[in-house]
Parts: C-alpha cells; sequence; structure tokens
C-alpha cells in the first residue's frame, strides 16, 4: 500500500463519517426539537442547508475515492468475491443514503421557505430514519470488508 492509497482512504472515511454522523444528528437531535416546535424556521433552515452542502461533498468525494480504491483494489474481482460483493453492497447503500439525504433535506427545505418546521420535520422524518439505518448498515459492510478473511 502507496502513501497516496493511505491518503485516499483516509480522506474516504473521513468524508465518510462525517455524513453518515451529520445523518444521525439530523435524525437524533435537529429533527426532534423542530418536530417539538423548539426550533424557528431560520435555524432549521441554516441546519438543513449545512446538511446539504455536506452531504453532497461527501457523495461526490466517497465516489472518487471509493472508485479509486476499488480501481486498485478490487476491479477483477467485484462480482466474484465476497470482498466484493461487499464493495457492490456499499456502492448501493451509498448512492441511497445520497437519495434519502436528499430527499429528506428536500422535505425540510421546503417547509422552512414558507417559515414551517413542525410539519416540514415530520414529512422528513422517514427519509431521516431509513437514511440512518443506511448509515449503519454501511459501517456494517465497512467493518466486514476489512475484517480478515
Amino acid at each position: 500500500m502507496t502513501l497516496a492509497d493511505v491518503a485516499v482512504s483516509s480522506v474516504h472515511l473521513l468524508f465518510a463519517a462525517v455524513w453518515t454522523g451529520s445523518v444521525v444528528f439530523m435524525t437524533i437531535a435537529v429533527l426532534p426539537a423542530a418536530r417539538e416546535g423548539a426550533l424557528d424556521s431560520e435555524p432549521l433552515s441554516r441546519f438543513t442547508t449545512q446538511f446539504k452542502r455536506i452531504a453532497r461533498a461527501s457523495a461526490v468525494v466517497t465516489l472518487l475515492t471509493g472508485g479509486h480504491q476499488a480501481a486498485n483494489g478490487y476491479m477483477d474481482s467485484l462480482f466474484s468475491t465476497t470482498r466484493g460483493h461487499l464493495v457492490v453492497g456499499m456502492v448501493v447503500l451509498w448512492l441511497t443514503l445520497a437519495a434519502l439525504s436528499e430527499i429528506g433535506a428536500a422535505r425540510l427545505a421546503d417547509g422552512t421557505d414558507e417559515r414551517k418546521v413542525r410539519t416540514p420535520a415530520a414529512d422528513a422524518r422517514p427519509f431521516f430514519l431509513a437514511a440512518s439505518v443506511v448509515a449503519v448498515a454501511l459501517f456494517v459492510d465497512a467493518g466486514a470488508l476489512v475484517a480478515p478473511w
């Protein structure tokens, strides 16, 4: 493994952790406060805008760094080995997380544009809950991928 491979892996893990952490934070901290009316539309809008930035940047960075890792270690075995299947599963999970993040954030943004909080938070909740489950599944997949076989 080269120094470049270590750097790419580190960046990949950093962005994956920030993205999945922000999903879980929105799910367990921001949305409940919004659903209870403890947040005004302006702070919720700011949280949502920042979340979208994190999610979009992380989606791009994890796609690029993950593609680099796959090209250098798994391309010849993506569909023929357990590790390859784990990589394919991770790609599917990342795409799912990206879709759920976008939909959930869009539901929040739609309501905060109208200065609403409770309804958009309730509308976004199922998407953030599902995204949190996907985030956990990604870490399980990653743990299986780095486990010795």
